[in-house]
């Protein structure tokens, strides 16, 4: 039997918030854009795409879309 990530042992609210987050990735963040279907970093400082789609709010360049 396999132990949940150490993260679902917190507040249910902050548990939810999480698994949202990762799931938009960088849909989350003002700087995306969408090139043919993909989701791409568009920060001008992030010219390698290192990571990307699945960086989200862990990327150094993330900015929250309001």
């Amino acid at each position: 039997m396999a132990a949940l990530p150490s993260y679902y042992y917190r507040d249910p609210a902050e548990v939810i918030e999480r698994v949202e987050m990762n799931r938009l990735g960088c849909q989350a963040c003002a700087s995306h854009k969408v090139v043919l279907g993909r989701v791409m970093c568009g920060d001008e400082r992030n010219e390698r795409q290192v990571g990307v789609p699945g960086v989200g709010y862990r990327c150094k360049w993330f900015i929250e879309r309001r």
